[in-house]
């Protein structure tokens, strides 16, 4: 399975992690992005027609099994609901229920190919010292909040975010990192602080199972 995630807009560098519940200073812009990205992935959800109208059983541990062993299955009484409400239940954190597309239960890793698009030189990759920080920032934003503090200021979920769709269960599932740097040359704005951090990313992402079940066929 393959697709594109856009962000446009303030992408600001992170720093260190914060240590136990520390408050963290970049919560809320990285929160702004995750719901970006929320609204995206919905819509991915509600389209791809395996993602909308796939059931399966309320244990996740049916999706784990082999192929072979999975046949034993069929014709099964199980009482079996959409994908998306099993994941939501599985994954309540805080007063959210989250709704990951890539996750260890379905033994899926996916690459991230990312063109950024910033107000800078074209290349100077090693120069621009921020660019790892601010990819730290944007890959934040595509997984699961791990603690409160990372929900500071937003930890209630709006209308239309329960459940919260988001692409990663942990940044551990991303195999692959390739970047591709370039001038945005959109005008800049009269907020010139807030203009340099401006930016424009296209995020390819691609999905492939590591072990192969009768379930992650389907992101094959």
């Amino acid at each position: 399975m393959q697709f594109r995630l856009i962000y446009e807009g303030p992408l600001r560098p992170s720093q260190r992690d914060p240590i136990d519940q520390q408050v963290n200073p970049l919560a809320d812009h990285k929160h702004r992005i995750r719901r970006v990205f929320h609204t995206q992935l919905k819509h991915l959800w509600a389209t791809d027609k395996f993602l909308s109208s796939h059931k399966m059983s309320k244990q996740l541990s049916r999706a784990q099994r082999p192929i072979a062993d999975d046949a034993a299955y069929w014709g099964s009484e199980e009482e079996y609901v959409p994908m998306w409400e099993v994941l939501a239940n599985q994954n309540r954190r805080f007063d959210y229920r989250f709704v990951p597309l890539v996750t260890d239960y379905a033994s899926l890793l996916c690459s991230l190919d990312v063109l950024f698009l910033r107000r800078d030189n074209p290349g100077s990759v090693i120069q621009s010292g921020d660019i790892d920080n601010r990819l730290k920032t944007l890959i934040d934003a595509l997984h699961m909040p791990v603690n409160t503090p990372e929900l500071a200021g937003n930890e209630t979920p709006r209308e239309n975010e329960d459940p919260f769709y988001v692409l990663l269960e942990d940044d551990k599932q991303v195999s692959h990192l390739s970047v591709e740097t370039d001038r945005l040359l959109d005008p800049p704005k009269a907020d010139r602080n807030e203009d340099r951090h401006m930016a424009h990313v296209v995020i390819t992402v691609t999905l492939r199972p590591y072990y192969v079940t009768m379930f992650n066929l389907s992101f094959s």
